[in-house]
């Protein structure tokens, strides 16, 4: 059985001394008393003490000839040393602390005080070294990140090159194939250093709505079958029916944890194995539902060792993980957060060469369309969606990057949407107040020139025209947090699309402001 209790070095030439001191400690810490501050030396070549108590005036080596042995000694210079002597003048306590001691005690000590001091001591040096490890690991997780950012810059900005020189359409078409998948997982890595960032500040929040619990799985199977297939690995689901057809959750982040652990799956387990996806209802109870998860896999399993880590923001089980496989080390971190807002838990059970079994529960509500199937727009299964066409309708952009005017172009040409762009706010603004009738909406950038776009807001609302304060204005923004969010709303616009656009975003947001 490991001995976790405290140890403890104490150096005094008196033996009554010692033995008072030993007594007051060893219920609490593991002690080690010694006679002469030269016999430390012999002990400390094989024992690594959390603290030292230590004696001034001893035959041989004082105690402040000891302590500063110590400090010029990198191997033992961060262990803290405390003072525990007669001598009770200032001058005496001045050098004591100068030399680096963290604290001055005298005697004759107080049992109770010396306990108080001691524990005081080492709660603190507790906390600076979880701090030092959190840096350490915060450290190793930039590294890492550098690496795995840069590799798909490099892929994405190499196959461009190549396309960019090629004359056959076949090869042209793989590189931007390619370089498309690169992007995707790059965003996936920004997006991960993005929902930390928000679990770290407590701003990570949650947005329900209804959906239909087998379609959201068959969407992600379909995606991760492509990755699965790569590997000839088998997907198998199993859907209880004791699921509602319709749940009430976020569907957003609820796919997020799925995906993250059906991508770890396929990651750390070999080809031609089998991953498992298994849901089930455990308890009813009203109009609320508790929903288990399950991902098993036959891939190389987890210590339990390294299982203490796989939840802990910035690490991953192990550093060659990292080096063999890849990856941020935040997914089940975030994973285990979401999951927690759902008033869930997650968990593993796995041995190593032996695969993995990620389980989770959440809770939900249960759907209100369950008695009838509807489709994912509202309207009635079977039904004739609307899909896309905005002809007859003019936006404004205001935009001052021109490859992103470009694409807004290229993603609403098939719509039949007029648009009119604005190089900056300003020029926005000018565009909107000579000619207020002419557009629908407006989709607005928020860092630009001259005139960034919640000034540019303000400036539209304030006008004494119908117009200007009945037009719907989006923002269209990189920044993506919820305060930013709130930012746009405070300026006056009425709605939010972040950076890269997301075409299928960008079209449910016109769909929802402009009737077709």
């Amino acid at each position: 059985m490991t001995n976790d209790r405290k140890k403890i070095i104490v150096v005094d030439d008196n033996l009554e001394s010692l033995t008072a001191i030993k007594n007051t400690l060893k219920e609490k810490y593991e002690v080690f008393p010694i006679a002469a501050a030269i016999k430390m030396f012999d002990l400390l070549e094989h024992l690594q003490p959390d603290l030292i108590l230590l004696d001034v005036e001893m035959p041989g080596m004082n105690g402040y000839e000891a302590a500063q042995k110590l400090k010029s000694n990198d191997k033992f210079r961060d262990i803290p040393i405390i003072f525990l002597t007669s001598m009770d003048d200032a001058q005496s306590e001045m050098e004591g602390l100068s030399i680096g001691a963290v604290d001055y005690i005298r005697k004759p000590f107080v049992a109770p005080l010396l306990l108080k001091r001691l524990e005081t001591h080492l709660s603190l040096l507790d906390h600076q070294l979880e701090a030092q490890n959190a840096s350490r690991a915060k450290g190793d997780f930039l590294s890492r990140m550098s690496h795995e950012i840069r590799s798909p810059l490099n892929a994405i900005i190499g196959m461009i090159n190549i396309a960019a020189g090629a004359n056959d359409i076949q090869k042209i078409k793989y590189c931007l194939e390619k370089a498309d998948s690169a992007s995707r997982h790059l965003m996936g890595i920004i997006n991960d250093i993005l929902d930390m960032s928000k679990i770290e500040a407590n701003r990570l929040e949650l947005s329900n709505s209804e959906f239909n619990f087998e379609k959201m799985l068959t969407g992600i199977i379909n995606v991760m079958s492509v990755r699965a297939g790569e590997k000839h690995q088998d997907i198998v689901v199993n859907v209880n029916e004791n699921i509602p057809p319709f749940i009430i959750s976020d569907e957003l982040r609820l796919s997020q944890v799925i995906t993250n652990l059906l991508t770890n799956a396929v990651k750390f387990t070999p080809e031609n194995g089998k991953i498992t996806l298994s849901a089930e209802k455990l308890d009813d109870s009203g109009d609320e539902i508790t929903i288990r998860i399950e991902v098993a896999d036959s891939g190389i399993g987890i210590s339990p060792e390294q299982q203490t880590q796989l939840f802990t923001p910035y690490q991953q089980a192990n550093s060659a993980i990292s080096k063999d496989f890849g990856g941020t080390g935040l997914g089940l971190a975030i994973s285990k957060r979401i999951v927690e807002f759902m008033q869930g838990a997650i968990w593993i059970e796995s041995e190593l060469n032996k695969g993995s079994k990620f389980i989770f529960t959440i809770k939900a509500k249960k759907g209100a369309n369950n008695a009838g199937e509807v489709s994912p727009n509202g309207s009635p299964a079977g039904s004739k969606g609307t899909g896309l066409n905005f002809k007859g309708y003019t936006i404004l952009a205001a935009e001052d990057v021109e490859i992103n005017r470009e694409i807004l172009s290229a993603l609403l040409e098939e719509t039949g949407i007029s648009i009119d762009f604005a190089e900056n706010g300003k020029a926005a603004v000018s565009l909107f107040t000579e000619n207020p009738d002419k557009y629908n909406l407006i989709l607005m950038d928020v860092h630009m020139p001259e005139m960034d776009g919640y000034e540019a807001t303000r400036a539209i609302r304030a006008f004494e025209m119908t117009q200007a304060k009945d037009i719907h204005i989006i923002a269209m923004t990189a920044d993506v947090f919820r305060e930013d969010i709130e930012k746009c709303l405070s300026a006056g616009m009425n709605d939010h699309i972040g950076k890269p656009v997301s075409p299928d975003d960008l079209y449910e947001k016109l769909k929802k402001y402009l009737p077709c």
